[in-house]
């Protein structure tokens, strides 16, 4: 049984890499995803309207004899979850694996955001609204 906390101090931080691909690259997925770590962690530690760099949290999870630390966010490749793979903690992947299932099954919150693919020029706007997400991408902002 784990057990999964924000960590909302600025001042922490995790020199980390992708470690645990989400499965989602864009679209209604990723709207979930986000309003989904809404409802369990409140407002990201980071956000911004780079759709290549849109959100940060840092996550704890724990069980009765480990703590892992966790970056959850979205980036070039979409929403993932990153770890820093020098502190080689048994049974790191496991715990990584049941934070994305905890997400995944969170009913998301209602937000709505719009953040910006400079390479694409296009303009994303993303949410959910009472369970129902969406997910709209137009060029040109």
């Amino acid at each position: 049984m784990y057990t999964y906390k924000a960590i909302t101090e600025e001042d922490e931080t995790l020199e980390s890499s992708k470690f645990l691909d989400t499965g989602i690259i864009a679209g209604e997925e990723s709207a979930k995803f986000r309003g989904s770590l809404l409802t369990l962690f409140g407002e990201p530690l980071y956000k911004s309207d780079n759709a290549e760099d849109a959100y940060y949290y840092l996550i704890e999870v724990s069980d009765d004899m480990s703590k892992w630390y966790y970056t959850v966010y979205e980036g070039p490749s979409g929403p993932a979850i990153g770890y820093d793979e020098k502190e080689n903690q048994a049974n790191a992947r496991e715990a990584s694996k049941a934070l994305l299932e905890k997400i995944k099954e969170t009913t998301p919150s209602d937000f709505n955001e719009v953040i910006y693919y400079e390479d694409f020029d296009s303009k994303i706007t993303y949410g959910c609204k009472s369970g129902e997400c969406f997910y709209n991408e137009k060029e040109g902002r």
